[in-house]
């Protein structure tokens, strides 16, 4: 494109289309750029276990979590770090194992 606009050879209506063109690009460029926004919200893994039931990895702001879910109920099983469990959430008090 630098050789249309240097080269005296050329018309100056290629060089005009040259430089439109190259202005439409670099706005189309900026515009698709700026739509990149990063996620904070993903599913990194998740497993189906049947009748509506699951476990799913969920990533939120470089933060992993273990969730359980049916088709009425989400709960958080562990907060996670590198695939490792740091933190388990107490269990309800209708659930527990006496």
């Amino acid at each position: 494109m630098e050789d249309i606009l240097t080269n005296p050879g050329r018309n100056r209506v290629e060089a005009g289309w040259v430089v439109a063109l190259r202005e439409v690009w670099q706005r189309a460029r900026r515009a698709l750029d700026s739509r990149k926004v990063r996620r904070r919200l993903r599913v990194r893994e998740s497993l189906a276990l049947g009748d509506r039931r699951f476990l799913a990895v969920i990533e939120f702001d470089r933060q992993e979590f273990l969730i359980g879910g049916s088709g009425s109920s989400l709960t958080l099983l562990a907060r996670l770090q590198e695939g490792k469990v740091i933190t388990e959430p107490p269990l309800p008090a209708d659930s527990r194992v006496v």
